[in-house]
């Protein structure tokens, strides 16, 4: 979907201009004015969700990049960047399960991959998170990205280091039960079981 006219694509242009230099609310005003002519607008919708990303107001720019998804549903930065917001939020698995359908549909997506594998070292799932990045390395990232993969992959392996595990106490209590029992343990038993 286009703009409807030419004032409108002007308006639109001002505002990311806006956005690209930093004053985020006039941009939010900007994008709103626009969005007064043309309600759907997508690219309108996804400048002021972006541009209340960098306000740090999440729900608002949830809302806007929902509408944003709905009115473009093949713009996979829309549904990436609702994923951020989702998980700035503690929504931490519905932004998964996007992540999860975006990469179902377009599985060559780098930053899709990068974004899932934050948020499963985020939640401890490091094996899960470290596999994303690795899939993301295997789809050609741009420059940045690939020393952001690599510079996470290093830390990770060097926290995997440092990182206590638990072990594994079904295996410890069941080496417990096989092991012979001492004599004192058979003679105490009998013992109490006389007595009862």
């Amino acid at each position: 979907m286009s703009p409807a006219n030419p004032a409108d694509e002007a308006l639109i242009q001002q505002a990311y201009q806006q956005l690209q230099e930093g004053q985020f609310e006039e941009a939010v005003d900007t994008f709103s004015a626009s969005l007064l002519v043309e309600p759907r607008q997508p690219q309108a919708l996804r400048g002021r969700g972006l541009a209340y990303m960098q306000l740090k107001q999440w729900q608002p720019a949830a809302a806007d990049l929902t509408r944003a998804k709905e009115a473009e549903p093949d713009n996979p930065n829309n549904s990436i960047d609702l994923a951020v917001c989702l998980s700035m939020q503690n929504e931490i698995y519905p932004a998964i399960g996007l992540l999860e359908s975006l990469l179902a549909r377009q599985p060559q997506c780098v930053r899709a991959h990068i974004e899932l594998g934050f948020l499963h070292i985020r939640i401890g799932a490091i094996t899960k998170g470290k596999s994303q990045l690795q899939e993301a390395l295997k789809h050609r990232p741009a420059l940045a990205e690939r020393r952001l993969i690599e510079a996470t992959l290093a830390e990770q392996t060097k926290q995997d280091r440092q990182r206590y595990y638990r072990p594994d106490f079904e295996a410890l209590n069941q080496q417990l039960q096989d092991r012979p029992r001492p004599a004192w343990v058979s003679w105490i038993r009998k013992a109490l079981k006389l007595q009862d």
